[in-house]
């Protein structure tokens, strides 16, 4: 998670606020197709995540999967860092 952490602080630092925005998109698309979410779904995900992130903002991870899983997501496996960055661009939208 540290080395994450720094490769995200190296990526958006000194870039303007839309730069920054973009670049935790970027890589909030990488991690999500590294945990099941395939490009062309990606857009739906999105849109579930964050109902569910807006009605329930303190959900864990495990939680989040059991509800995703029953709305029909069962390839997708999120963890701890990948609602957080979902949580913080999903807010900027």
């Amino acid at each position: 998670m540290a080395r994450a952490q720094s490769v995200l602080e190296n990526t958006v630092s000194g870039s303007s606020a839309d730069c920054q925005a973009e670049c935790l998109r970027v890589l909030l698309v990488q991690r999500l197709e590294r945990q099941g979410v395939e490009q062309p779904n990606m857009t739906g995900f999105l849109r579930e995540l964050g109902k569910l992130l807006s009605a329930f903002p303190d959900m864990t991870p495990p939680a989040a999967n059991a509800k995703l899983r029953y709305l029909g997501w069962t390839d997708v496996a999120l963890d701890y860092q990948s609602m957080q960055l979902a949580s913080v661009c999903l807010e900027n939208q």
